[in-house]
């Protein structure tokens, strides 16, 4: 368990009220992860929702099939950024893996028990949702850059 004011101070979590933070808080940890650590591992069961608190993550992906590129860059976290967001999106697959690039501090959302909480507040799950898709928007502008320029 965190503390509720932990997750108030980041964007993701800011608008809950303190029951939605305080329930959360219940199925969150506070990890830490040597340099090089992988987080979350492609095409694996997304079964953690990650709040970067601090270090430098890199999303990577290879495709996981003969001939694939292997760990190209598709994004980074910075501090304040989540990541595993395919916890809270059918079919709860990881479409990347995420290695530390440094030593990182996060907090660890249970993802199925994230889900369940959605499902019993319906507002909760709205915002959640909403602060889901605006990162997956981001990454995908990050991505249109990268293959932009890779075209280039």
């Amino acid at each position: 368990m965190v503390s509720p004011e932990l997750l108030r101070r980041y964007p993701f979590f800011s608008s809950l009220n303190d029951e939605q933070l305080a329930a959360l808080a219940m199925v969150a940890d506070e990890k830490n992860y040597p340099k090089g650590a992988l987080l979350v591992k492609e095409n694996q069961p997304a079964n953690k929702l990650i709040l970067l608190l601090e270090g430098d993550v890199d999303l990577v992906y290879s495709g996981g099939e003969e001939g694939s590129v292997v760990n190209a860059l598709v994004g980074s976290i910075a501090p304040g950024e989540m990541l595993g967001v395919s916890s809270i999106i059918e079919p709860y697959i990881y479409i990347s893996s995420a290695r530390a690039n440094t030593p990182v501090r996060v907090v660890e959302l249970d993802g199925p028990a994230v889900r369940a909480l959605m499902q019993v507040d319906k507002t909760m799950g709205y915002v959640l949702m909403r602060n889901v898709a605006a990162a997956v928007l981001e990454r995908l502008k990050y991505t249109q850059v990268e293959l932009a320029a890779a075209r280039a």
